[in-house]
């Protein structure tokens, strides 16, 4: 038992090094550039498009955005992603579509994720200007008069509203920040089809 729990420690000290965090995006991701070079390879069309949707309407699976994600989520958000399709031919206007799909996609998420962040901000403001108000009200209370209920009041208000803000900004505004900043970057990625392997890849 000992010995099983020296090597859990062992390996929780290797694997949570930033170092070789570091190590295993430059190997699996980076270029020579400082970009960043994901490939999905495919078998066939089925693997790309959902085939329940049509038209305008037509979708991408949605394994095909859990794997970007999933790669996309341990890289900085100061790269430069290169999406590539490998394996299945396309026409021009397959590929026109399917890049228009993930840019509309990523556009939408992006829509959602500001209008969370556009509520939470304005909640923020809003508790730090009342817990102000109240802390005004309180020392003006304090200053001109005895105890009163309405001091107990403005006080419970002054300190309560701060504290939901720093709790709102820590909690839930720091994860909405970082997840419009993954989301906009995956907006911004190059998508590339490529029927036959490539060369000096890492898929």
């Amino acid at each position: 038992m000992n010995t099983f729990k020296k090597k859990m420690k062992e390996k929780i000290k290797i694997y949570s090094n930033d170092q070789y965090l570091d190590g295993y995006i430059k190997n699996e991701f980076i270029t020579d550039d400082g970009d960043a070079d994901i490939f999905l390879r495919l078998h066939n069309k089925n693997e790309l498009f959902d085939e329940r949707t049509v038209g305008d309407q037509k979708e991408l699976l949605n394994s095909v955005y859990e794997y970007i994600e999933q790669k996309t989520s341990v890289l900085s958000s100061s790269v430069k992603i290169h999406l590539h399709f490998v394996g299945i031919s396309l026409t021009s206007r397959e590929q026109g579509i399917a890049r228009h799909i993930l840019k509309e996609h990523y556009a939408i998420e992006l829509y959602k994720i500001q209008k969370e962040y556009s509520k939470y901000r304005n909640k923020i403001i809003g508790l730090i200007i009342i817990g102000f108000l109240c802390l005004i009200a309180y020392l003006l209370l304090y200053l001109n008069t005895d105890f009163n209920f309405f001091l107990e009041v403005f006080g419970f208000l002054f300190s309560f509203s701060l504290w939901e803000a720093f709790d709102c900004y820590l909690y839930t505004f720091s994860d909405i920040k970082e997840t419009r900043i993954a989301i906009t970057q995956n907006l911004l990625m190059d998508v590339d089809f490529h029927e036959n392997n490539m060369h000096n890849n890492k898929p």
